[in-house]
């Protein structure tokens, strides 16, 4: 099985992991929902998504995007989360907190993604309508201890292909479903139904939450790296261990690059030393001559990178101090080799 695909399969399986744990919220929430007495549907004049939505914006990702809400921890804030109630709504039970020890409770089959990117704490809770109790939206903001693992989650779940909104220092929706970074933290909202009104109540309790929870601006290295020429919006992700499904790749961010017609895969890690990051570089080559063809050193522009011929396709690796890059499975080698170039190049950030 070649790299592309394993990315694939492996992207495939986050985007399944993440509707199986919409879908078992939603169950969830529908089946205690059946002991309830029926209430009254929404009597409200529907409105158009153009109208629910903020307007929709790139994300600059050299941009920190300061928050005002003041310094926070969630152990501090559940107060305040009621405060998140929409008119016409309630609390269902109460404000919950986890952590790590007892994630699973809530989240059962879905926690090891959460807990992979150090997850701290977790609050939950369950707004319902008064009248029609079929009808919630679950919240969850995370506390993922840095705004580099809070990116790392929120990129492991991201739907490539939904556009940003313009709050948080990320964010985008799937029907009356919202997923926001900000800071630290890490947002989910879950309706219960797809209907205008439940994207409005859903919006405006994004937007409360995301205001108030403190963005100290810390930037994301990674973020502040990458090249942004032909960077394929949607496409950054971070993982802090098996990146690319190779277990001694760690910390390590891919992002996509369209070339003319070719899609291109880079990767860029920093490590502590540079012998640390020859150290990988010397493991990429081990790895290649087990499961590829062949190595070869090549020199383009006065630079120094690594061919790795996996049979098929081409990874070229290349390593600037403390930094680790490269591109992966290009079926082209002059192609592979320019994107390596360009890449190593336009790197803004050691």
């Amino acid at each position: 099985m070649n790299r592309t695909t394993q990315l694939y399969i492996k992207g495939i399986f986050n985007c399944i992991l993440l509707t199986l744990i919409i879908f078992a919220s939603s169950f969830a929430c529908s089946n205690w929902q059946r002991s309830k007495p029926e209430g009254t549907a929404f009597d409200s004049k529907q409105q158009s998504a153009a109208q629910l939505k903020p307007e929709a914006s790139p994300v600059n990702i050299q941009s920190n995007n300061l928050k005002t809400g003041p310094a926070c921890d969630l152990t501090s804030i559940p107060a305040k989360v009621t405060s998140f109630t929409p008119d016409g709504w309630k609390i269902y039970d109460k404000v919950t907190g986890f952590t790590a020890e007892n994630l699973y409770e809530l989240i059962d089959g879905g926690a090891e993604l959460y807990l992979a990117y150090d997850m701290a704490k977790m609050l939950f809770v369950n707004f319902v309508h008064k009248t029609n109790m079929n009808l919630s939206i679950e919240l969850y903001i995370y506390d993922m201890g840095t705004p580099t693992n809070a990116f790392g989650i929120f990129s492991a779940e991201r739907f490539q292909t939904a556009p940003s909104l313009s709050f948080g220092r990320d964010s985008y929706s799937i029907d009356a479903h919202y997923f926001i970074w900000t800071g630290r933290y890490y947002i989910r909202i879950i309706a219960s139904d797809f209907s205008e009104e439940l994207k409005q109540v859903g919006l405006n309790i994004a937007l409360k939450a995301t205001h108030y929870l403190y963005d100290s601006g810390e930037p994301v290295w990674g973020l502040t790296a990458l090249p942004l020429n032909d960077l394929i919006p949607g496409s950054v992700r971070f993982s802090k261990a098996d990146a690319m499904s190779l277990n001694f790749m760690r910390d390590t961010y891919t992002a996509k690059y369209l070339k003319g017609s070719t899609e291109i895969i880079a990767f860029l890690s920093r490590h502590e030393s540079p012998e640390s990051s020859q150290a990988t570089v010397s493991r990429y080559v081990e790895h290649t001559r087990k499961y590829g063809e062949r190595t070869e050193s090549l020199t383009q522009n006065g630079m120094e990178f690594v061919l790795c011929d996996m049979g098929g396709s081409f990874d070229i690796i290349f390593q600037r101090e403390r930094l680790v890059g490269g591109v992966i499975s290009v079926a082209d080698r002059t192609i592979a080799a320019q994107a390596a170039v360009d890449f190593r190049e336009q790197i803004r950030s050691e």
